[in-house]
């Protein structure tokens, strides 16, 4: 009996253990330097006293590996391979290639001469760009080579998506192959935590750090427990990589310096990875001295590249010299990239003239570099505004497989919990009725428990990851907005000046590109706030005649321009006031007029709208029946086509996209948006014809309302914002480009225009002189509008002072916050002129109304603040 206690008090210390370790583990909220730090020790980067010389681990696998047969010495192999590929140590790498190719052809074993044939292609396209690969290979390893082969194909067509820029491609690819490999077993453990790795690189790319940190952990949980010593030190350069690139340059130097010592004392590498991190964090710092420091070791291989690496190293190094006016220099180093094959690595037009403007400011030649200068930064900008508007779809694809990936996680994580616990009770059961196996019932019983609490944590994991995403585009669109309303404000500007007819052409492009990207941005944070269902219907009383009439009204000057012929007719008796949500009945006929009038050059588009009671108790309060249809005589669709049209990011063909631009976003959120109402939408089309998109909604009836006349939109046009002029604005936002904006629209109504950086300037202001609106930005240093905001209503000289805060964050969360704080009022980024003054109009306004409802009674203090007409006079 006393072994049996024994026993089972070890069964319990040892089921307990593994919990108690996990406790000071750093967690996802934790700095990134620690967490960071803690990947580090997981890779087992401080044990390798005496590294081996010339990678001999690897070498002893492979030689181990060789001797075997079947499975064991194809994954065996692919270990080899890969390492050598992966870090591009070229010359074992071709030493192994040949081996392995001789022992496939000795045993006639096709899965190992494809497993060679595709790392040796491997090898070739990521040292020369990721260009290697055609459509044909990838068909070849991936579908007629065989089970293994494809898995390990697999990993680089990762690799090749998140590098060539498709990351939802990358991300649904990996998705799939993780559930494959994690059901192929132990064998393939190394291939699971190599995608783990790569994957981590494309979330690096899409800006999560939270998700590619995971990733990186669970590659160093997985692997690194015999991994290669050369494929540690590639850790090490991850991390620093990733440190650089997410900003913490001190970080990344204590890695960079770590790599360095394992690199030099590991051997088996011609330092071109090593120099590069270096160089890459000199750069990120704007240090050219430093950078060339950091080259001077690898000057051989810098001077004559063999690789695209180092060929990008020789362009960092033509830089730094016209940066520190060596002319001479960075003009040898330029005519050597120029002399570069280009089946080595494209030329780069931009960099080069760079160089070149750098080189003619060292010889004195400044007007020649400003204009280099100017015409790289020109260019530079549209590259980066094309290459951003098309990551910005690529990203939420690839953040949407993420999520989906999680919620499949957790659901299966799930039903674990549940049979684990199933199980639990059984082993309960069994151990009370086998009273010889009563240790083992508990032991097991206990194991399960643990189990249990240990996946119930692994599913709060994946929540918080959902959670996470969810935050992330939030944080997207805050920064997407704030140089949107820099560009669209100062093109609204600068449209109302004097402009020669191609001037203001030219504006008009700015203006209509920038609305594109702001209606791309949008539909993305809609379509995210309904998948994560934060999208909610808001029905009003309104008349839903006059809404549609005057959305078509809208379109005419467009339908005019392309000599469409757009009509709105009234299919049945008008309905009276019904209770519908305006907005989002707005938006789903925006999106089916702008779609056929896109898709339509010649004839007409008709909208119709009827509505029939539902039941016979309609006119006593009942439900009405509305259906919305858009018809049109455009290129219409095929039966494939209609298949597919509600999905997201879908068009009919690639060539639909380049003749009509667009996303493929707008259906799927009409669909859906159209299903929270109450309704469906349905397509008809003949392909050359045309087409008829129907939508059918119930709603409820609603009592008559009357607008009071202030809020006649007619009546607000024609006061002209006369509450505007001669007051005193106090603009607060840290941007210059954003004060200047507001400066600009304010100047027709003789504003006097103070200006504060952040909200401890602004209440400084505030405490100095008087002031009769305040316009806050939200997200500032120092302190926010928001804290700012609550400071000055606490002041009772302040407290019915206008203030309208200016965000570029619009979940409807973040509204909310801003009125509690105590906001009259909000406007989104970027700031659409009319918008701007009719609620800067409003505000005062009302509080005009409220100062008069005040009487003579109302403190000194607070006329001083807001001087109105009304105030003087009495």
């Amino acid at each position: 009996m006393r072994r049996l206690l024994t026993f089972l008090v070890l069964i319990c210390v040892l089921a307990a253990g593994p919990v108690a370790a996990q406790v000071d583990a750093p967690g996802a909220d934790a700095p990134l330097a620690q967490r960071l730090e803690q990947l580090s020790r997981d890779i087992g980067a401080q044990e390798a006293r005496r590294p081996p010389r010339d990678n001999e681990d690897i070498e002893r696998a492979g030689e181990k590996a060789i001797e075997t047969r079947g499975e064991a010495r194809l994954y065996g192999l692919w270990r080899v391979l890969y390492a050598y590929k992966s870090s591009q140590v070229g010359a074992p790498f071709g030493a192994w290639a040949a081996r392995v190719r001789e022992a496939a052809r000795r045993d006639h074993d096709t899965a190992l001469l494809a497993l060679v044939d595709l790392e040796t292609l491997a090898y070739r396209h990521e040292t020369h760009g990721y260009r290697a690969f055609t459509e044909a290979d990838w068909q070849r390893f991936l579908d007629k080579s065989g089970a293994d082969i494809r898995l390990m194909a697999s990993i680089e067509r990762v690799r090749h998506l998140g590098q060539v820029g498709r990351w939802a491609e990358a991300a649904r690819l990996a998705a799939d192959l993780k559930t494959d490999l994690e059901r192929r077993g132990d064998i393939a453990q190394p291939l699971l935590a190599e995608l783990h790795q790569v994957h981590s690189y494309t979330l690096s790319d899409m800006g999560d750090k939270e998700g590619a940190l995971d990733h990186m952990t669970r590659a160093a949980a997985l692997d690194e427990r015999d991994a290669f010593y050369l494929r540690k030190v590639e850790r090490i350069y991850d991390i620093g990589f990733t440190a650089a690139e997410l900003g913490d340059l001190d970080t990344a130097r204590r890695f960079a310096t770590l790599h360095h010592q394992m690199t030099r004392n590991g051997g088996g590498s011609d330092g071109t990875w090593d120099r590069f991190l270096c160089a890459r964090i000199a750069q990120l710092s704007n240090q050219p001295r430093e950078l060339l420091a950091c080259l001077a070791p690898a000057q051989a291989i810098v001077d004559k590249p063999t690789r695209r690496l180092q060929v990008i190293m020789l362009g960092m190094r033509a830089t730094a010299l016209g940066q520190l006016g060596q002319a001479d220099g960075a003009r040898q180093d330029l005519a050597r990239l120029r002399g570069v094959s280009t089946v080595l690595s494209p030329r780069d037009p931009q960099v080069e003239r760079l160089i070149e403007a750098y080189i003619d400011q060292a010889e004195g030649r400044s007007q020649e570099a400003f204009a280099k200068l100017d015409a790289w930064r020109k260019t530079d900008t549209v590259q980066t505004n094309r290459e951003h508007a098309r990551s910005v779809s690529e990203m939420s694809s690839a953040l949407e497989a993420e999520l989906q990936a999680k919620r499949d996680e957790s659901r299966r994580l799930t039903q674990e919990v549940r049979l684990s616990r199933s199980l639990a009770r059984a082993s309960v059961v069994i151990a009370l009725l086998l009273g010889v196996l009563v240790a083992g019932g508990v032991a097991w019983a206990l194991h399960q428990r643990r189990t249990s609490r240990n996946l119930k944590g692994a599913q709060t994991r994946a929540e918080a990851a959902s959670q996470a995403k969810s935050a992330f585009l939030a944080v997207m669109s805050h920064e997407l907005r704030t140089p949107l309303n820099g560009m669209l404000g100062l093109a609204q500007a600068l449209r109302s000046g004097q402009l020669t007819d191609e001037q203001r052409e030219q504006v008009d492009l700015i203006l209509d590109s920038g609305d594109t990207l702001l209606v791309l941005l949008n539909d993305i944070l809609d379509l995210s706030k309904i998948e994560a269902g934060k999208l909610e219907i808001a029905p009003t009383a309104g008349d839903l005649v006059q809404t549609c009439a005057r959305l078509v009204g809208g379109y005419q000057p467009t339908a005019l321009e392309k000599g469409v012929d757009l009509t709105f007719r009234l299919e049945s008796a008008a309905p009276g006031p019904l209770m519908f949500d305006g907005v989002r009945v707005r938006q789903c006929l925006t999106n089916l007029v702008s779609n056929a009038l896109k898709f339509t050059t010649h004839g007409k588009v008709e909208v119709g709208l009827a509505c029939y009671p539902e039941d016979a108790n309609t006119e006593e309060g009942g439900r009405v029946r509305v259906r919305l249809r858009v018809s049109d005589t455009g290129i219409g669709m095929n039966e494939a086509t209609i298949a597919k049209l509600f999905r997201a990011f879908t068009q009919a063909d690639a060539s639909t996209t380049r003749n009509f631009g667009g996303t493929g976003l707008g259906l799927n959120i009409t669909r859906r948006l159209v299903k929270m109402m109450r309704g469906e939408i349905t397509v008809e089309s003949n392909e050359g014809v045309g087409s008829v998109f129907t939508i059918e909604m119930v709603v409820d009836t609603a009592e008559p309302l009357e607008l009071p006349p202030e809020l006649d939109e007619a009546g607000e046009a024609e006061t002209g914002f006369i509450a505007l002029t001669g007051r005193r604005v106090l603009v607060v936002d840290d941007h210059p480009v954003n004060r200047r904006v507001i400066r600009l629209f304010l100047e027709p109504f003789e504003c006097e225009l103070v200006e504060a950086e952040n909200g401890q300037r602004a209440l400084e202001v505030l405490d100095q002189q008087p002031i009769d609106i305040v316009l806050m930005d939200v997200n500032m240093p120092v302190m926010d509008g928001l804290e700012a905001t609550r400071r000055l209503r606490q002041d009772p000289r302040l407290a019915r002072l206008p203030v309208i805060a200016l965000t570029a964050d619009v979940m409807s969360a973040q509204i909310k916050t801003c009125l509690d704080a105590g906001c009259d009022a909000h406007v989104a980024k970027p700031i659409d002129l009319r918008n701007l003054l009719s609620v800067m109009d409003r505000c005062m306004a009302r509080a005009n109304a409220r100062d008069l409802v005040a009487g003579l009674g109302a403190s000194p203090s607070v006329a001083m603040m807001r001087p109105t007409p009304v105030l003087q006079d009495g």
